[in-house]
């Protein structure tokens, strides 16, 4: 592939785009830079004078045959029509501010009001729009109003469809093949050439087919009438076409004629459509472009014999795409790739056996057919500029000959290039010394565009880069925390290598009491926990009816680096009230978004057509368990001051209590009697060698041991830290709801138990006058037992020193509480009287349960 030094002048920098269109008319020129704006920049004075803001993306422009309204199609809104000022001001704001004017549409000036319009193009006072209506092609004709006039109504005139794909395939599978295609249908309007003076289509910029080959190809009827004819290339491949101004034609069986014909199938999406000129003086040849870099072309077949029709030919040639953007003037095609702009001749020559394998890309036809030449050998040369994304299809031309191409660039620069003379390399390459500077300055404007590549791709690296390195630091941190759970023992000997922990804290504001969670995620492992991950708390009450209370709490972490700790809080009262106890929940969870760019989420990933934002919206993220977490009414206490006389204050009676707890169960006890007041107590009994040996306090004294047994249970509690100087085994504290409570340790002796005589034990008394509290304070005092418990040896001898008949006298007396159980829920038949005496057992056997509590050796 050749290359040929382009002048290249960089007119405005727009910014950054993916897509975008370019049109020229005139000095003016207009850009799409594919978001809300249009941005009318004045080619005289080189700057932006006039922006339009739209409610949607920008599709695609055009003019109107005058040039004096610009038509714009956005996204889901239709077809707007904007009077266009900037040429006629173009000289009047020469000595006026810089500062372009800001025009903002709005959607009610819409002209056609269909959001499924996906191309459209005005030819004699006639808008064609093209849009996807269920599975056809519609394609609808308006009449523009003469605005001279005052109208603004566009009329309908007719319409007629064509079917998206074959017939045997489903509805929903044409829909989901159309929107899986790129880009839009490409419509074009090629007229008829005369030999005499241009008539006044001339001057709308649509090309131009000769006579002979615009018979052969659109019919007899197009050509009498030199009726324009629109094309159509679909996203499908096919290329259609339809004569504008030809009435609806019947056959002689009486039969409509249809008003849209085939022309052929590229089998890729279509680009461009446009004629070229393939010799000194002709012949014109139509000129079809693929996004994939198939080119079609039609044109006569010269020197047909006397006596035979005339016919025509295609030829197809393929290039390496994809070609983003296209136009031709005279015998050369310039298109662009996603690297370079090129330049093609489209000059044929006759086949031969001495042509080039490039033949070989000439489909297959019908034997029928007549031969069909073969494009030239000469291949596609590079013009130095890169990452083209838009191209005036009108071009210009210098008095010295040189062509001038008007495109705009993906990094959003409006760019004038300008060929030399000639494309041969050889010729091209000797420059005279006048030139000198000039060859200097194309040098560095391609060493600049070649500079700009390396930067885009270097940039491109390193986000590669990041993200592969993000990744695997990701799956560090997994295999580390998976690793850590699969070994229970490893787990219990050893703190997790990330964690959390929890303590309770009570706040007071505004004469109100809140409970406050504070959580610490503590990081001991060798690896840094980067952006992206996430601390997931969820919090669940043990209360039924809070079940609706559970709710979780997130924490975006920025950098936990290793040994470093993070502090997060978060409220756990429900409604104003406090439900204990509450398990927590604690876990990291990676969202994968992190790893791609923000960019990169809005726009279609390079693999399909939907974007990684929604690729990853299932399954987008990486939950890693670390711990869990209960928090009982022993962590929740508020400890007083130190107080060994301290009494429980007695404001409500155990009756009063118990009314209160069956009241809330829909249980009257109006007429029951009130039993003698004074505060609720419950004692859970611990051996005194267990306690020694687990809390290693083997030679220790009584009082030493009742009180570290009691910093023992309060070690959770934040309060507790302030009372390591306790000198007796009594705290007086609050509840949640601030109920008084007492707690007491004390070492007794029981005896009947072993068979080897009394057993020293460490009685744990709870003392309040609340029975929720009471009874959330037991529960709590159990399980820190339980967990005491986990991990010591089973004693064999301990079954062996049990008394049989102390062990039996524990059964019946089970047995005879289950039984009173039983009894108390015997069907109401007496109404008040049966409810009383059902109170009264279940108070007993309450009463009853609080007895001689087993020893937990």
């Amino acid at each position: 592939m050749g290359t040929v030094r382009c002048s290249v002048e960089c007119w405005a920098d727009v910014g950054g785009l993916l897509s975008g269109t370019v049109i020229r008319n005139g000095t003016d020129v207009f850009v799409s830079t594919g978001d809300r704006d249009v941005l009318g920049f004045n080619g005289q004075e080189r700057r932006v004078e006039t922006i339009l803001h739209f409610n949607s993306p920008v599709k695609s422009l055009a003019l109107s045959v005058d040039g004096r309204r610009l038509y714009v199609l956005c996204e889901n809104d239709g077809v707007y029509c904007i009077p266009v000022t900037l040429g006629s001001s173009s000289h009047s704001h020469s000595g006026k501010s810089d500062i372009p004017t800001l025009s903002t549409v709005s959607r009610n000036d819409a002209v056609i009001k269909d959001g499924k319009v996906q191309s459209f193009i005005v030819v004699e006072g006639i808008l064609v729009t093209l849009s996807m209506q269920e599975s056809f092609w519609t394609f609808d004709l308006y009449e523009v109003p003469d605005c001279s006039e005052g109208a603004t109504v566009y009329r309908r005139i007719t319409g007629f469809q064509v079917p998206a794909v074959a017939a045997n395939i489903s509805q929903k599978q044409i829909v989901d093949t159309v929107d899986s295609m790129t880009g839009a249908p490409a419509l074009a309007c090629i007229y008829p050439s005369t030999d005499g003076p241009p008539k006044r289509h001339a001057h709308q910029g649509h090309p131009f087919l000769e006579p002979l080959l615009y018979r052969l190809l659109f019919g007899v009827d197009a050509s009498l009438v030199h009726s324009p004819v629109i094309l159509c290339g679909l996203t499908d491949g096919r290329v259609c076409f339809f004569p504008l101004l030809l009435p609806v034609l019947t056959s002689s069986r009486g039969e409509h004629k249809p008003k849209v014909r085939m022309l052929h199938s590229l089998e890729q999406p279509v680009t461009f459509i446009g004629t070229s000129v393939t010799g000194e003086k002709g012949p014109q040849c139509l000129v079809v472009i693929g996004q994939k870099g198939k080119i079609l072309i039609a044109r006569a077949n010269q020197g047909v014999p006397e006596g035979k029709p005339a016919d025509y030919s295609f030829i197809e040639h393929a290039v390496r795409g994809p070609v983003k953007c296209a136009c031709v003037d005279g015998e050369r095609l310039y298109y662009s790739t996603s690297t370079n702009l090129l330049a093609l001749s489209l000059t044929t020559t006759s086949a031969s056996p001495s042509s080039p394998p490039l033949a070989a890309a000439v489909r297959e036809t019908p034997s029928d057919w007549p031969e069909r030449p073969a494009i030239s050998s000469q291949t596609a040369v590079c013009l130095s500029v890169s990452r083209v994304t838009a191209l005036a299809q009108s071009c210009k031309r210098t008095s010295a000959g040189c062509v001038v191409l008007l495109a705009l660039s993906l990094s959003g620069k409006l760019l004038q290039v300008t060929l030399p003379p000639t494309s041969d390399k050889e010729s091209v390459s000797r420059l005279a010394s006048s030139q000198a500077g000039q060859r200097v300055k194309d040098l560095l404007n391609g060493i600049a565009n070649v500079w700009e590549r390396a930067s885009s791709l270097k940039h491109q690296l390193q986000l590669k880069n990041n993200t592969l390195r993000c990744l695997n630091h990701v799956f560090n941190v997994c295999h580390l925390l998976l690793n850590s759970h699969t070994n229970d023992q490893e787990v219990c000997k050893h703190k997790p290598p990330i964690g959390c922990r929890a303590v309770a804290n009570w706040s007071t504001l505004l004469q109100k009491d809140s409970l406050i969670l504070t959580c610490v995620l503590e990081n001991l492992s060798e690896c840094a926990l980067e952006p992206g991950w996430t601390l997931c708390i969820a919090v669940q009450s043990s209360c039924s009816h809070a079940a609706d209370g559970s709710s979780t709490f997130s924490f975006a972490l920025k950098k936990v680096d290793c040994g470093e700790t993070v502090e997060v809080t978060l409220p756990l009262d429900i409604d104003g009230e406090v439900f204990l106890p509450v398990k927590i929940n604690c876990s990291l969870v990676y969202s994968l978004q992190s790893l791609f760019d923000p960019a990169d989420l809005r726009h279609p990933s390079a693999i399909s057509d939907t974007p990684i934002s929604q690729l990853l919206k299932d399954c987008g993220c990486i939950s890693l368990a670390l711990n869990t977490l209960t928090l009982d009414w022993l962590d929740c206490l508020r400890i007083l001051e130190p107080n060994s006389h301290a009494d429980v204050p007695k404001q409500i009676t155990a009756w009063e209590a118990t009314h209160i707890f069956l009241s809330s169960r829909q249980s009257h006890t109006e007429s029951q009697p009130i039993p003698k007041p004074g505060p609720h107590t419950v004692a859970v009994r611990i051996s005194s060698e267990l306690l020694r040996t687990r809390l290693s306090l083997h030679d220790c004294s009584t009082v030493v041991l009742c009180i570290s047994v009691l910093k023992w249970l309060l070690s959770g509690t934040p309060e507790a830290g302030q009372y390591k100087l306790m000198q007796t085994p009594v705290v007086c504290a609050l509840g949640p709801g601030r109920q008084p409570v007492r707690l007491l340790t004390k070492e007794v002796t029981v005896s009947g138990i072993s068979s080897e005589g009394p057993l020293s034990v460490v009685e744990v008394q709870v003392e309040s006058s609340s029975m929720e509290a009471l009874c959330g304070l037991h529960h709590a005092v159990l399980r820190r037992v339980q967990a005491l418990l986990k991990g010591a040896p089973v004693g064999q001898g301990t079954a062996a020193r049990l008394r049989g008949e102390h062990l039996r006298e524990v059964v019946q007396h089970t047995e005879s509480l289950h039984k009173d159980l039983q009894d108390s829920r015997t069907p109401d038949t007496c109404g008040g009287v049966m409810k009383t005496k059902t109170s009264e057992l279940l108070f007993q056997v309450y009463l009853k349960l609080r007895e001689n509590p087993l020893v937990i050796l």
